[in-house]
């Protein structure tokens, strides 16, 4: 693209403007239809090859002051991203805090709850605690049974699925079944104790 310096002359003043234009150069004189005749307007158009017209001059990466901005562009994306993960760590504690209060409100219901039952069934009480103490020594006898088939069938239980479907299936239910039943005797001998107390 070639730029061309437009200039006007009007009674001693020039005036310039430059704006795209074809090669050569022109003078034209114009009369204004304001001003008497004798007072002429005339402009001159010289168009100058420029190449792709006027650019900015490109600064150096390693000039200081490229540099420096540089750097406090990187500093700005750091903080953004530090406030956006202390605004996700934010959103985490509010999080942990309702599940902390859930589980509260759950633990007093079910505490609760238990209290109901004891005041209705204060004669169980007794008996849940003496069944729990039993049930307790039919615990240690199942494990120590697991542990000396485990000891003397080690060697069958690395080796093949069969021993091990059977040694699962000869003890797994039963301690399950067991662990239930004492998971729920225990609240209820830990209340007939804290009310003996």
């Amino acid at each position: 693209m070639q730029i061309a310096r437009l200039c006007w002359s009007f009674q001693g003043g020039d005036s310039v403007a430059t704006i795209p234009m074809p090669n050569g150069t022109q003078e034209v004189g114009l009369s204004s239809p304001e001003k008497p005749p004798s007072a002429a307007w005339t402009y001159r158009m010289e168009v100058s090859p420029t190449g792709q017209g006027v650019t900015s001059p490109t600064s150096n990466p390693n000039e200081p002051i490229v540099l420096l901005h540089l750097l406090v562009n990187l500093q700005n994306q750091t903080l953004d991203s530090l406030r956006q993960l202390l605004e996700v760590q934010r959103q985490q504690l509010d999080l942990a805090r309702e599940t902390v209060q859930v589980s509260r409100e759950q633990r007093a219901r079910q505490g609760a709850e238990l209290e109901r039952w004891q005041a209705g069934h204060d004669h169980v009480l007794d008996a849940c605690r003496d069944t729990l103490g039993r049930l307790e020594q039919v615990h240690a006898a199942l494990m120590g049974e697991l542990a000396n088939y485990v000891e003397d069938n080690h060697e069958n239980l690395l080796e093949g699925d069969f021993s091990l479907s059977d040694f699962v299936d000869r003890f797994g239910p039963r301690l399950a079944h067991l662990n239930t039943m004492m998971a729920v005797l225990r609240p209820l001998a830990a209340a007939q104790k804290k009310t003996e107390s």
